[in-house]
């Protein structure tokens, strides 16, 4: 789980990076969540900066950045626990079905050892 020093620094981009726009640069996006997510704090971080560069390649929301923090810290990283109904961004929804188009996770998966297939 991140700490809760992630949580003051996503607020603090959030406030920060965003001045009154509704996007952020990918670019920028990628290299932030790059150093939160640091030392594998999120197992996922990589295969997420991936699905965006391969599938989306545009500007990150602010609904979508700063949920990000929360969907790390309530979904599973196996993503076991994904509610589909559940009211995360289309672009999360989008990251949690290229997991599983691609074998990245495999339903059941109840391993403490977060590498992932590949």
């Amino acid at each position: 789980m991140l700490e809760e020093g992630s949580s003051i620094v996503f607020a603090m981009v959030d406030g920060k990076e965003f001045l009154g726009q509704k996007s952020l640069a990918l670019d920028t996006a990628i290299g932030m969540w790059q150093l939160l997510f640091a030392e594998k704090q999120w197992p996922l971080v990589d295969h997420w900066c991936q699905f965006l560069q391969a599938r989306h390649n545009k500007a990150i929301s602010r609904d979508t950045w700063s949920q990000l923090l929360e969907f790390t810290k309530t979904v599973d990283f196996t993503l076991s626990n994904y509610d589909v109904d559940g009211a995360w961004p289309h672009l999360i929804d989008e990251f949690v079905e290229y997991m599983n188009e691609n074998g990245f996770i495999q339903k059941g998966y109840q391993s403490k050892d977060w590498s992932l297939k590949r």
